[in-house]
Parts: C-alpha cells; structure tokens; sequence
C-alpha cells in the first residue's frame, strides 16, 4: 500500500512540474547587481536540446559584459580599421564562451515542449579571473618583445617578425586594453610597442646587387654570377628569404634560398634563353606571414607588413644578336598546323632563317599522327588519335647534337565524321599544347656555340638519306 502511495506521489509531482506555472525567471530575465545571468531555451524535440540550451543561455550571459575599447588600446590605434571594431567585439564574445569558467547553473525548467535554463556568473570573481589572464598574458608578450628586440638588433629579422607575431597574438583578446609594462625603467605599453616593432621591421630594409647589371650572351656556357647583399641599416639581414625571377626576358636563374650571416647571397645565372638585347631579373625577399597567424585580428595588423621592403630591377644585357636557326622537316603539307605552331614559338629564343650557311643551329622536326580505335558513345563515336613528334637540335658550328626530345603518342579524340585535315589540325593542337613546355624545358638546359662552320656542318640528309628535307620558313 506505502509503494502505492509513493508511486502516485511521484507522478502527481512530475504533473505539476510540466503543467504548472514556469518559475518567475521564465517569464522576467532576473537583475543582480552581483551577477552576469544567462537565460535561454530549445525545443525538447531538438537533438542534445539540454547541450543546445545551455550554449545560449551561456552566450546571453557573455552578452551582458561589456567590452569596452580603451581609448589608450592597441585596437583604438588610427592604423587599425574602425570598422573591425564591432566584429573585435564579437570574437572576443565568442571566445569568452568557449574558455567561460566559474559559472553555475541555477535552475531549469521543462514545460514539456521547451528546456529552458538560468545560469549565473559572479562579477567580482569574473573580474579576477579576468585579471589574472590578463596578467599572464601582459608577461608573455612582454617576453616576446624582448626575445624579438634582441633578433632584431641581430639581423635576425625573420625570427624577430615571428617573436613579434607570437606577442600580438598572445595579447589578441586583450587588445582592447592598456597593456602596461616596465620597461628599462619606464612604463610602457606592450601591445602598441609590439605592433610598432612589427610595422618597422622590413621599413630600413636595403638590397645591393655587385655588379649592377649583367653583360651576358644568350645560350651561353659561361655562368654569370651577382653577390647580393641585404642590410637594414648599416646591419647584414640573416638568414633572409630571397626569390628571384626574370621579369623580362627568359631564362634559368637560381639563388641561394636564404642570406648568409653577412647578409650576403649569391645569384647565379645559368643560361638566357630569350633572345631581347634588354632582359631583366626581378629580386626581391620572400617572407610571409605564418600561416598559423591567420586570425582577422593578425591579418589586420599585418595587412601592409611588407610594402616598403624594396624590390631591385637587375638589367640583363645581352651582347650578340639571337642565334639563328634554320629548320627541317618531311612532309611539310600534312603537319602544316603543328609547324606553324612551333615555328611561332621558337621565334621567341631564335632567328629563324631559310639560309643554312648564317644559321647557328638546326633543327630537325619529325611529327606523325596515327589512327587509333574507334571510342563508342550515345550521341556519336570518337576516333582515337595518336600524335607524336620529335625534335633534333644540332650545334652547326660543332656538328654536334646538342638536344634530342620529344613526345610520343598524345592522344586526341575526334568525331568519326570529321575531315583529315580536321583530324590533323585538332591532334597537332594537342600536341602541341604538351610539347611546348617540353621545348622550354630542353632549351634552358642546352648551351650552343655560334659561328657556323660549313666544314663540320652536319648535312640534314644524315638523318635520312631517303629524301631531302622541306626547310620551314
């Protein structure tokens, strides 16, 4: 009889607690001078609705903290965009959240179709965590700053922007604030004084270049060798990325990938494929932005991090005129299209002549097509086709060949109606779309002589003794 009792006790409790009234705090959001309050709800048919409610209420409850940009901040600096500000705030809410602690759940209620529930957070104690976090991370920074004063006046400039990043991002939540520090005797602060390193880093920044410009042949065998030196101040930058490329003009240029200890680098010039009587290289230092500083916060600040690093224009002046080659091929009529195409392209390293007795070079070009099977498809079949091409480049003045590439069997599928010289030009297109860098490729590695010398010319019927070769002009 007593377990019946109960039983009825219990469920007549667990009635009034769905179908009575909701507590006040339902229907009022509670005001405590003492307290941040968070009051939020879901849906009972929502997945982990329990999870879902808290994370709101805990979100209402950040909300009631004001954060407050102090006019002295890193944040209120007229280098920092006004408008980030709200969007400052908001993702210090959100991280606010995500690291909330001290907080206590002081009710919750569940009318059968919404959870609801009142979570709670001490003012004063907030204020003291927040106080202690804040402390901690002042100290981290202010370490950073120093470690990076110290690369800096190294000429570690790399390592030093790294420390100074590390810094700021210690220091990303708090940038609302007044960071204050001692420093050799005078209060300072850190966040401003690490964002003002950062931006002078690469600002005094100086690349010289011995000599300042280069004299050298196209093709040539002899490298042509630069010493860079890279100072901020009257201090050698270490261990400084370099990149460097033509920006006018073609070649093969290569680098050491950092500076030395003196600052100093090396820029070797291997070979210049372009035949302009004025080419250029552009130098200039590769560093970035780690990408672990990725915030928008760290992006703000670094927006225009490198802009006044110099970028140096090295002249490259070539002495001689473009080599000249005289080109050979079979069958000109059926490969007129891929002809044309590599006639066109290699105009750009050489003269192209039809007088073999002023060319430098030869080159011998041997395409083919050939047919392949038949691909079936629901609107029409597609004949497969096979082209190739090789190409025999031969130094005139030595009768040596100095080169000998080429590409074989790239395919290409046409509808089965088309025409043979539909067939031809649309398989040569595609060939030629996949030998051209091959071209490019072999041309930067090869070195030629100049001066042809008819006496070890070697004659274009030693390929094949069959049938003269037709000269592509």
């Amino acid at each position: 009889m007593k377990r019946v009792l109960i039983l009825i006790y219990v469920v007549t409790l667990t009635s009034l607690t769905f179908a009575g009234n909701p507590p006040a705090w339902v229907k009022a959001k509670p005001v405590d001078n003492d307290y941040y309050i968070g009051i939020s709800s879901a849906l009972t048919t929502e997945k982990n609705f329990q999870q879902v409610a808290r994370d709101k209420a805990l979100g209402d409850l950040i909300g009631e903290i004001n954060i407050e940009i102090e006019s002295s901040s890193l944040l209120n600096r007229q280098e920092i965009d006004e408008q980030y500000s709200e969007s400052f705030r908001q993702d210090i809410k959100s991280t606010a959240v995500a690291q909330l602690e001290g907080h206590e759940m002081v009710d919750s209620y569940n009318d059968g179709e919404r959870y609801w529930v009142y979570y709670r957070l001490n003012k004063a104690e907030y204020e003291k965590l927040m106080q202690k976090r804040l402390s901690d991370a002042i100290n981290q920074a202010y370490g950073y700053w120093v470690k990076g004063l110290q690369a800096e006046k190294a000429g570690q400039l790399v390592d030093a922007m790294d420390l100074y990043l590390s810094g700021l991002s210690a220091i990303e939540e708090y940038a609302n604030r007044r960071l204050p520090v001692d420093h050799q005797g005078k209060s300072t602060d850190v966040g401003i004084e690490l964002y003002t390193s950062l931006k002078l880093l690469f600002f005094d920044l100086t690349i010289r270049t011995n000599p300042q410009k280069i004299t050298a042949q196209s093709f040539s065998k002899e490298p042509s060798i630069v010493q860079i030196e890279v100072l901020r101040g009257e201090t050698p930058a270490v261990g400084l990325p370099l990149k460097a490329r033509f920006s006018i003009g073609e070649g093969s240029v290569s680098l050491d990938s950092k500076t030395q200890n003196d600052g100093s680098a090396t820029l070797t010039l291997t070979n210049i494929t372009s035949k302009l009587t004025y080419q250029e290289i552009e130098l200039r230092v590769d560093v970035k932005v780690p990408t672990r500083f990725n915030t928008s916060f760290m992006k703000q600040l670094t927006d225009d991090l490198f802009d006044h690093i110099p970028v140096i224009k090295l002249p490259v002046e070539v002495e001689q005129s473009p080599l000249k080659v005289i080109l050979y091929t079979k069958d000109h009529d059926t490969n007129t299209s891929l002809l044309n195409m590599i006639s066109s392209y290699l105009n750009d390293y050489f003269d192209i002549v039809s007088d073999r007795e002023s060319a430098d070079l030869s080159i011998w070009v041997t395409p083919s097509i050939r047919k392949g099977g038949i691909v079936k498809s629901e609107m029409y079949d597609l004949y497969e086709i096979f082209a190739s091409c090789d190409l025999t480049i031969t130094d005139l003045a030595t009768g040596n060949i100095v080169a000998n590439f080429g590409l074989q069997d790239v395919r290409s599928l046409v509808p089965e109606n088309s025409s043979n010289s539909k067939i031809r030009s649309t398989a040569q297109r595609d060939l030629f779309k996949k030998l051209r860098p091959v071209i490019e490729r072999n041309l930067q590695k090869a070195h030629f002589s100049r001066k042809a010398q008819s006496a070890t010319d070697l004659s274009p019927e030693d390929y094949d003794d069959t049938s003269m070769p037709e000269i592509i002009e």
